[in-house]
């Protein structure tokens, strides 16, 4: 297949997607969804900007177009029928985050989608920015394994209280819908971490809390301490921070306005300091490309997308046990 043939379903945040795919030279961007009334008469002018075509209904846009791939950015109590409409034509999806409600739900969708049999990648755009697959590179190599990791994602940003991030039957809080970027990428790096124990806070009076202070063990022995949360000044754009030490010797990940954009490193017994720059939007290309590229590729070779769903499961497992740390005050196993 030449260009490959795809849907945005949900454009609140789904305008970033689309507007990846309107500069991907093997992207046609076929037809758009939105059932928000508040986008009105706006959204055949969307489209239109755009050459596609429009709908209020996902489902019906999977029913009715020819299409290859549907990337989802709805809300994650409105995907089963989703899955089960693009299982019916066998339709890969890229289906942004969080995964799931909760651990529960999380299983219940990826059943949906073993029984549908489709190709299904998770939107974890952050482990695809050039910078930190430069790190992991690195520690694949001549850094080797890590010991110690202290990551942050603080910013300045909370929804609404109505938002359906904050709903504990949709988006189930700010850690499980925003704060999930930075667990995957510390996953990416580390593995999967056996326990956790938290301390979170609401100094905001939001529906639930929105920053916290997160301490992490793995199953090789490592640890990591973060911090995340929406109460950030707005003053400061240098968010993601990764710092990581490892068996031969350290690295510092920096990110501004939520992307990877450099890494630095040296070895245990050198006075030498590397340092390389790496944005990752340039000449039309957007933060969420190289994710995009690399379910192209999926889609044409039949592999496994590098991000699927056993990695949506376990970033919600670990945004709940965040959760119940915080509110026992217990060290907490993470399960998925």
């Amino acid at each position: 297949m030449e260009k490959i043939r795809i849907g945005v379903i949900g454009l609140n945040f789904g305008q970033q997607h689309v507007r990846t795919l309107a500069n991907m030279a093997d992207a046609e961007l076929v037809a758009v969804a939105e059932r928000n009334p508040r986008m009105g008469s706006g959204l055949a002018a969307f489209a239109e900007q755009y050459h596609a075509r429009a709908y209020l209904d996902g489902v019906e846009m999977i029913e009715n177009e020819r299409l290859d791939a549907v990337s989802v950015c709805t809300p994650p109590s409105s995907r089963a029928a989703l899955i089960e409409a693009a299982g019916r034509k066998g339709i890969a999806m890229f289906i942004e985050k969080p995964w799931a409600t909760n651990v529960a739900h999380a299983h219940q969708l990826a059943e949906l989608c073993e029984r549908s049999g489709i190709m299904v990648m998770v939107a974890f755009s952050f482990r695809f920015h050039p910078a930190i697959v430069k790190l992991r590179q690195l520690m694949d190599g001549e850094l080797g394994p890590a010991w110690m990791l202290n990551g942050e994602y603080v910013f300045n940003w909370t929804p609404a209280p109505g938002s359906w991030l904050w709903n504990p039957a949709d988006g189930n809080g700010f850690f499980n819908e925003n704060s999930c970027h930075l667990f995957d990428a510390v996953r990416y790096l580390l593995g999967d971490p056996i326990s956790v124990m938290a301390e979170a806070i609401n100094p905001l009076g939001c529906p639930s809390e929105h920053a916290a202070a997160i301490s992490l063990h793995f199953a090789s022995g490592a640890i990591a301490a973060l911090t995340v949360g929406g109460i950030g000044a707005g003053a400061y754009h240098d968010s993601p921070r990764i710092d990581v030490i490892t068996a031969q010797g350290q690295a510092r990940l920096s990110g501004r306005d939520h992307i990877w954009e450099q890494v630095s490193w040296t070895l245990r017994d050198s006075s030498t300091l590397n340092q390389a720059t790496l944005p990752a939007e340039s000449l039309g290309e957007t933060r969420y490309t190289r994710a995009f590229q690399h379910f192209f590729e999926c889609i044409r070779s039949g592999q496994k997308p590098s991000v699927g769903i056993e990695d949506g499961i376990k970033t919600v497992a670990l945004a709940m046990a965040i959760y119940e740390s915080a509110r026992t005050g217990t060290k907490v196993p993470v399960g998925g």
